[in-house]
């Protein structure tokens, strides 16, 4: 049973943190170790123990470089990571990632790094953790974020302000999805089967075609099908939990010539989790999946995204980019409000929460980028994007049996929400000397943000009060930028100090009040090295970051939607981040773990669950969905088997520590306890082509809320999973 224990918690975690980190120091400081490591290595050759780590490409400076020689905190997991570590979606990249919590309710997710990033629902709420996918934002309203990775080359974690590159917005981070692209050298592909628990099936694939020398087409799938985790009970209807999902990508290249290279991506997704299953939250999870409802429980996410990618390199080594993106996506989505099915005389009808939604962005991203050679790089580029979110209809129980006909209501009878930005920006780095290094980049943003809304309070049916908005808007623009220094000590250790800025616009609550935009300054120290001639990989990093403007949401129930408000005064965070990979013959492991710190500026606002105590002092108080720690372990051992191939156990754990869901924190449902997750798997390689593999995810089967939901509601995290998986490659 978990339950309100911040000692309990507090202790637990920091001890364990406290080793792991101890753990990397000391290697870290182990120069004479490593040298002599080295020399064993390169005098036998023909030693496994000889095997290098690869190198970490990230992408998201619109160039490829070398992760251990970019002044920038990020975690690179591959297609070959993702599945190992059971990576299916970002809400279970919080688990592998430092720093990175993400709490969805199936139709919606609030992405925090840092503890920054959306901490509520409403269009009117920007992310502060915009989402990529081949260079175009793909959810700038949170909306069907739970997109499957499949077929991935990579996925990049960016933490802190992305102001230069990522732009208007991203001032907690950002994430970069890459994914496979076609190839022209070979007809193949891969595909894979899985059966688990919860009668889960799930089959995946993809398939390389090259058509001619200068065309190949790539077809990719995933689909899935599975019961729900949840006990229901009472009169409720639909097919809540459970899962039905089919996803489809189609990519075609066309490369007439070394120097010109075009990519069109067509993405679908069909995504039917049942909706999301949820009672109320008293601190104690030991029920969590028995569920009691008298309403009508569905949700259901239908998207399609074409993104085209141009890229032509002049005979100086420069490269002209663009990058093209279209996005719709809709979703219909419909709850229990309290989570309880009494019937009449003790209870009433039900209290439900339906929403409808469109979403439409459009974008354009141009890039010139220099030659990777010479003392002098540079990038140069623009952006535009246009954001469309439509909101047709929208139900909120303000009592029990409130409908559109039937008891007191809120009903939103239109509800469009537009959002505009354009950007240019500017990044250049000079080789001061072979180990010195300055680096400037800068953006100038402007957004606009606008909306329109009809929303009525009925009683019966009958319109007790209308508000209307009529083409609202907020308006707002920001230079920001990057000033970095880095110097390179020798070829395994590089060190970097920078202040980057970043901004998220304003924008206007469904009542019309207006919110102002945040700003952020960001100080960052770095240190990056290997160990034991390539076998071992750290990153250190340490930040500060001081906040104006703070945009914090506190949920309304008249409006049936967070409403932003600023906080005056100053909000800081201030961590820690370090991580460690390592490769020794057949053993490989990866360590991580984030402290993060953080206090809000002056806020003061009234807890409408408790509308008695009046208005509330915040200040002081740490972030919502900020914890304290996090960290993640991974550790695997690969046996050869001569020629009955290769067998490969793995363990992993990952932490998410304790945390308040609101600012009020109020004990005990505002606390959500410390998640402690492992997950275990044993792979058995007969040949290079086929892989089998027994797996569980969770494997103690700890029961955890992950968040709350209209202010009383806990949904809860998977449950343990367990299951075989077979892949083929061709």
């Amino acid at each position: 049973m978990e339950i309100y224990s911040p000692v309990r918690s507090c202790d637990a975690s920091s001890t364990l943190l406290r080793a792991a980190l101890s753990a990397m120091v000391a290697l870290s400081c182990m120069p004479t170790v490593a040298q002599s490591a080295a020399a064993a290595a390169a005098a036998d050759p023909g030693d496994s123990s000889s095997t290098k780590l690869e190198t970490i490409v990230v992408t998201a400076e619109r160039r490829s470089t070398d992760l251990q020689t970019t002044a920038i905190a990020a975690t690179v997991l591959t297609g070959e990571d993702l599945t190992k570590l059971n990576v299916n979606t970002v809400d279970t990249l919080a688990f592998t990632t430092p720093s990175l919590t993400v709490q969805s309710s199936g139709e919606n997710a609030l992405i925090n790094i840092r503890g920054i990033g959306k901490s509520d629902g409403g269009a009117q709420d920007s992310s502060g953790v915009l989402i990529y996918r081949d260079g175009v934002s793909t959810t700038p309203n949170g909306l069907i974020s739970d997109e499957p990775y499949y077929d991935i080359e990579s996925v990049e974690v960016l933490r802190g302000p992305q102001g230069t590159f990522a732009g208007q917005n991203a001032t907690g981070g950002a994430i970069f999805i890459n994914e496979t692209n076609p190839s022209l050298t070979r007809f193949g592909g891969w595909v894979e089967g899985q059966y688990g628990n919860y009668n889960d099936v799930r089959i995946r694939g993809a398939l390389n075609i090259p058509l001619s020398d200068t065309l190949a087409i790539r077809l990719a799938t995933d689909n899935e099908n599975r019961e729900s985790f949840f006990n229901m009970s009472g009169p409720w209807t639909g097919n809540p939990g459970k899962i039905h999902e089919t996803n489809w990508r189609l990519s075609t290249l066309w490369q007439p010539t070394d120097d010109f290279k075009a990519v069109l991506k067509l993405d679908y997704n069909y995504i039917d989790h049942g909706g999301s299953p949820a009672g109320p939250f008293n601190g104690t999870t030991d029920n969590v999946f028995n569920v009691a409802s008298d309403a009508h429980l569905a949700g259901l996410e239908r998207q399609y995204r074409i993104v085209l990618q141009l890229s032509q390199r002049f005979a100086d080594g420069i490269t002209l980019k663009s990058i093209s993106g279209y996005q719709d996506g809709r979703l219909s989505y419909s709850l229990d409000a309290d989570g309880t099915a009494t019937p009449p005389p003790l209870g009433l009808s039900p209290e439900v929460f339906i929403a409808r939604a469109a979403d439409r962005t459009v974008s354009e991203e141009i890039n010139l980028v220099s030659a990777d050679t010479g003392p002098f790089t540079w990038v140069v580029g623009g952006v535009y994007q246009d954001d469309d979110l439509n909101t047709p209809q929208f139900i909120l129980s303000l009592a029990p049996g409130g409908t559109a006909t039937t008891g007191l209501t809120l009903n939103g009878l239109e509800d469009i929400a537009v959002r505009k930005s354009w950007g240019i920006f500017a990044q250049g780095g000079y080789q001061i000397t072979d180990a010195l290094k300055l680096q400037l980049g800068a953006r100038y943003s402007e957004t606009s943000f606008t909306t329109s809304s009809i929303a009525q309070l009925l009683f019966f049916g009958t319109p007790l009060q209308t508000q209307t908005l009529s083409d609202a808007k907020e308006s707002d623009s920001r230079l920001t930028g990057k000033v970095n220094l880095d110097y390179t000590l020798n070829e395994n250790n590089f060190l970097y100090a920078f202040v980057s800025t970043g901004h998220k616009g304003g924008g206007i609550n469904s009542n019309g009040a207006v919110f102002q935009a945040e700003n952020v300054t960001d100080y960052e120290l770095g240190w990056k090295a290997k160990f034991f001639d390539g076998h071992v990989r750290t990153q250190f990093g340490g930040f500060y970051e001081r906040y104006t403007n703070f945009q914090l949401a506190v949920f309304d129930p008249i409006l049936g939607a967070g409403r932003d408000i600023n906080a005056t005064g100053i909000t800081t965070l201030k961590g820690i981040e370090a991580q460690m990979q390592a490769a020794i013959g057949g053993l490989s492991f990866n360590l991580g773990t984030s402290y993060v710190a953080s206090s809000l500026g002056n806020f003061s606002a009234i807890d409408s669950r408790d509308i008695a105590l009046g208005v509330q002092s915040l200040t002081g108080r740490p972030l919502p969905n900020a914890p304290l720690w996090t960290a993640q372990a991974g550790v695997e051992y690969a046996l050869a088997l001569g020629a009955r191939g290769k067998l490969t156990p793995r363990v992993d754990y990952g932490l998410v520590g304790s945390r308040w869901a609101t600012a009020f924190q109020v004990v005990p449902g505002d606390f959500l306890a410390e998640q402690n997750i492992f997950n275990a798997q044993l792979k058995y390689d007969p040949t290079d082509s086929l892989a089998i593999t027994a797996f569980s995810t969770n494997l103690t089967n700890q029961h955890y809320v992950t968040l709350q939901l209209l202010g009383n509601l806990g949904m809860p995290g998977p449950p343990r999973q367990f299951g075989i998986r077979v892949s083929k490659s061709f």
